[in-house]
């Protein structure tokens, strides 16, 4: 479940923010002014987040090195 919250309620509540968002695993926006600043979510949630975006780099990088079976094929005379 996403909830949002202005950021100065967060700040006042900080300890029910935080067992919200580790136990219930509830991710919460911060608001300013009306606006998105910031999220906070629970630790297992940003691992696999972090994870995900290194998946993502290793694969394009993985792309950049590729050689096709093709190419294999016309380098060795097959």
């Amino acid at each position: 479940m996403v909830t949002t919250m202005p950021i100065t309620k967060a700040r006042i509540n900080l300890g029910s923010v935080v067992k919200r968002v580790s136990l219930n695993k509830e991710r919460i926006i911060l608001e300013k002014d009306g606006f998105p600043v910031a999220a906070i979510v629970n630790l297992d949630m940003l691992e696999d987040i972090i994870d995900s975006i290194d998946l993502g780099k290793a694969v394009r990088t993985s792309k950049k090195d590729f050689i096709s079976l093709n190419d294999v094929k016309k380098k060795n005379g097959l």
